[in-house]
């Protein structure tokens, strides 16, 4: 079974040190056979951006000419094909440069006559989730600029043996429960 490092905590405070739980786990008769850092993709060049404006496109009905502050001097324009963004809505964008997870990389271009200067990203493109149906919409306010890699936390997989006996931890509640117990909180 594996789990969570960072879905563990949602229940119990753990040490900042996720190694740790390999120790300890073992102690508690939940065998770790393996556990692995979630890398996650490398987003560098992916900022927060904040869309400014949302015109229809001049040459193509289902694409839209977008005004989005980056955090540069000046906004960026980008063709946008995703329909369930307005203007104030901050989103994930890929500035010239980026390389998306599966190697997409992006650059300035003319999409139907309409030069674009980067790309605003659905979930499915930064492998940040499965919503390919439009633009990830980043809750909250983070600051435009932001690079999108610090919003979100690296997790750590830990792959457990849990033994016949203890079908009390074949979840995510029941590791949970035993830590707490462990750590006394």
């Amino acid at each position: 079974m594996k789990v969570s490092v960072e879905w563990l905590r949602e229940y119990v405070e753990l040490p900042d040190c996720a190694d740790e739980l390999v120790d300890v786990l073992p102690m508690l008769g939940i065998e770790v056979e393996e556990d692995e850092e979630d890398a996650g993709a490398s987003l560098d060049k992916v900022v927060v951006g904040e869309v400014l404006s949302r015109e229809p496109h001049p040459e193509a009905d289902r694409l839209s000419v977008c005004s989005v502050e980056v955090g540069a001097d000046e906004p960026a324009t980008i063709v946008c094909g995703a329909t369930n963004f307005s203007p104030g809505d901050r989103v994930p964008v890929a500035l010239p440069g980026a390389k998306l997870p599966g190697g997409f990389k992006i650059k300035k271009s003319k999409l139907r006559g309409v030069a674009s200067e980067g790309m605003m990203c659905s979930a499915k493109e930064l492998e940040l989730g499965d919503d390919e149906s439009g633009l990830l919409l980043l809750p909250g306010s983070p600051g435009i600029g932001t690079p999108v890699d610090s919003l979100y936390a690296k997790d750590k997989t830990l792959e457990l043996e849990v033994t016949a006996n203890r079908g009390d931890c074949l979840s995510h509640f029941g590791v949970a429960r035993e830590l707490a117990a462990h750590y006394q909180t």
